[in-house]
């Protein structure tokens, strides 16, 4: 009868130890992410959306002062005598104006997914240089 316990202690201790091994296995195949990577993705984040939204800003005000440049280049060729240009100093200011709006649009509808790619991208990196 003691031998049978121990046989089935040893059973139950091999199983264990088995059936542990493949959880930690699983565990580290479906990429388990620690509360530390959770934390800074939640920080970092926000932070890279701020990032992208100043950067957005900044060059649709560098495409707005790249209109404003041209208008006012195109209306002193015309009052200098230049009057074929009078067409396009009308549309250009129109289609300038409304590439900016639209390339505004793009990038800021862009900035979520691009931070999360940068986030991903970051994590992924550490990951093939320790492979290597």
């Amino acid at each position: 009868m003691n031998k049978k316990l121990i046989l089935i202690a040893c059973a139950i201790i091999a199983m264990s130890l088995v059936l542990t091994g493949i959880s930690l296995a699983q565990e580290k195949a479906t990429g388990r992410k620690s509360a530390k990577e959770v934390a800074k993705q939640v920080i970092n984040y926000p932070a890279k959306v701020a990032k992208k939204s100043v950067d957005v800003v900044a060059n649709t005000g560098k495409k707005g002062t790249d209109v404003m440049v041209k208008e006012v280049k195109r209306t002193g060729e015309v009052v200098t005598g230049d009057v074929a240009k009078t067409k396009e100093m009308v549309t250009e200011p129109l289609e300038g104006t409304a590439k900016t709006v639209v390339d505004a649009t793009v990038e800021t509808a862009k900035i979520p997914v691009d931070a999360a790619k940068e986030d991903k991208e970051t994590k992924e990196e550490p990951a093939a240089a320790a492979k290597k």
